[in-house]
């Protein structure tokens, strides 16, 4: 194709196009790798109360966004209840607490179980001391406490997550979990 005036549009536009899109695939690219601000966003809010479902065999989970303000020993009141979704049978529950940081690194965050929950330090994980019934619903804790040792950055956003696990009553939870929540931990 020879270049003219009446072509010469089109080629400058292709060219212009060709380029941005380039650009575009680039910045693109490396922003993912060099972005280390954690641009996490939930409508969980530090303070309001999380209800979290779970059904028989099956986990579930609860993530916030918490700022770096706060200090170690600090209580954050936060409630978080846990319902069973199951229409019959009984649940054992186990539930585990950490801040995930924008390093890809987790702290240990403690919180203010309710009654019925008891904490084994082995594994990290708060077990519900019954059984839950069906469709019933428990309160895990009123507080969250930033614990000893932990050193949160004023400038940078921390994620609280809560997981919680659900075994039917039915299955032998000594062979899944190690323990019977049931017994003392």
């Amino acid at each position: 194709m020879k270049i003219n005036k009446s072509n010469f549009g089109w080629i400058f536009a292709c060219c212009a196009l060709t380029l941005l899109l380039g650009i575009s695939i680039y910045l693109g690219v490396t922003g993912w790798f060099i972005n280390t601000d954690m641009t996490y966003t939930t409508d969980l809010e530090l303070g309001k109360t999380i209800q979290i479902d779970v059904d028989k065999n099956m986990s579930n989970a609860a993530s916030l966004n918490l700022d770096g303000s706060f200090l170690e020993g600090q209580s954050l009141p936060q409630t978080i209840s846990i319902k069973g979704l199951q229409d019959e049978g009984r649940l054992y529950l186990r539930a585990k607490v950490f801040i995930y940081t924008s390093d890809n690194e987790t702290k240990k965050i403690d919180i203010v179980q309710t009654v019925n929950w008891q904490y084994d330090e082995v594994d990290g994980y708060y077990y519900f001391t019954d059984l839950l019934s069906p469709n019933d619903k428990v309160a895990l804790c009123s507080h969250l406490l930033i614990t000893e040792g932990t050193n949160l950055n004023t400038g940078k956003k921390y994620i609280v997550t809560f997981v919680v696990e659900a075994i039917d009553e039915g299955v032998n939870v000594v062979s899944v979990w190690g323990k019977n929540p049931l017994e003392n931990i």
